[in-house]
């Protein structure tokens, strides 16, 4: 193999698939980059851990045939300690030799036989999202997916499409989150999946390059994520340089909890809070709190929440806030780590918080009516 590509291309492609690669597996192989020529002016870069992969046929000048599997994190960091220009990559016996100028680097490789099957996208009907509604989604829920790998139900994000709404709710088991949008462009959405919490932080990722929508399917339980990249800008009255993009990951086959079953429904007291009060509140008390259980609590009397925490080996900490709350006084406990998160999430300078008894879940709503952040109680 003997090709050239610019640092700008080749860094791309390093940068949308290194991270996939699996660093500490038993299988070399998983931590090695495929670069194997496609047609006489293209190369596919490609990266899998077995659950996710990433891969992208990107522009190149082809001199002769190949292909080749090196250390991923070790190309990646090469490519970007070289100059701007062309950089040349070619193969020799087990070896390849990566050149810009006078500067050299000469890694061990693998052979590319020994790569594992890339998913590929044959006969797959492809849906367009809006990549601001996508990436707002998992703004708003990622926080509170579980990272119990026991609980694999649980340990991704679930989404849906009904009808024009869009959905997404996680859960840990200690606080709940959903967002639903409706979706005025075109088409109707109708899927339901849960994608793993990795592939979830590897799509956010991806959705920073700022195109204006991303295509998903699915196929034998598994999503596919694609995109076209920029590569270089135009010069003078020449078009942009793209590539074409794949992510895959493997869906979680397992049933998502009965989320609505959660939220409750029938919640007699609301109150307005400041959010901005009450995450200064719960930042400074929380320095009081526990470092395992971060638990806080809320005293609500007549026009007042105090929000306190007192802990016996340290001391005790407290922090009034002028609500409208106007029924029977009540404690209630909460972890402020989670409260936090959830309040981060909101745009809106005031947020409703709906209460009942002290040992129920609370719920906090945007004014949008968007969103839903559950947060369960705890004994303090």
């Amino acid at each position: 193999m003997r090709i050239t590509l610019s640092k700008k291309c080749f860094l791309t492609a390093m940068s949308k698939t290194s991270n996939i690669a699996d660093k500490k597996s038993s299988m070399a192989i998983l931590s090695n980059v495929l670069i194997a020529i496609q047609d006489d002016h293209s190369v596919k870069i490609a990266t899998t851990d077995l659950n996710l992969s990433a891969s992208g046929i990107f522009p190149a000048k082809v001199f002769e045939e190949g292909a080749i599997t090196l250390p991923a994190k070790t190309v990646h960091e090469i490519v970007k300690s070289m100059p701007e220009g062309d950089i040349l990559v070619a193969t020799e016996g087990g070896s390849v030799k990566i050149t810009s100028g006078k500067i050299e680097f000469e890694i061990l490789g693998l052979p590319a036989d020994d790569f594992p099957s890339i998913p590929e996208e044959n006969d797959i009907t492809f849906f367009e999202i809006n990549t601001d509604i996508f990436a707002k989604m998992i703004e708003k829920t990622a926080f509170s997916i579980s990272n119990d790998e026991t609980r694999p139900h649980i340990n991704g994000a679930f989404f849906q499409g009904d009808g024009k709404v869009l959905r997404m709710v996680t859960t840990d088991g200690h606080r709940l989150t959903k967002i639903e949008l409706k979706v005025d462009q075109a088409g109707f959405y109708n899927f339901s999946m849960i994608i793993p919490v990795k592939a979830i932080h590897e799509i956010r990722r991806l959705l920073n390059d700022g195109d204006d929508v991303v295509k998903l399917g699915t196929k034998e339980g598994s999503l596919f994520f694609k995109k076209d990249i920029t590569i270089e800008k135009a010069v003078d009255d020449e078009p942009e340089i793209s590539a074409e993009f794949v992510f895959v990951s493997k869906l979680i086959e397992a049933e998502f909890p009965p989320y609505d079953q959660v939220i409750p429904k029938s919640l007699d007291k609301s109150i307005v809070i400041p959010k901005w009060e009450l995450i200064e509140a719960l930042k400074r008390v929380i320095l009081i709190s526990s470092d395992q259980s971060h638990g806080v609590k809320f005293s609500l009397s007549e026009g007042v929440m105090e929000v306190s925490s007192d802990n016996p080996s340290i001391g005790k900490g407290k922090t009034p806030i002028d609500v409208n709350y106007e029924w029977d006084d009540m404690n209630i406990g909460f972890n402020a780590k989670y409260f936090i998160e959830v309040l981060g999430v909101l745009e809106d300078d005031e947020i409703n918080m709906d209460l009942s008894g002290e040992l129920d879940p609370t719920v906090i709503k945007d004014n949008a009516g968007e969103f839903i952040g559950v947060v369960m109680p705890m004994r303090i």
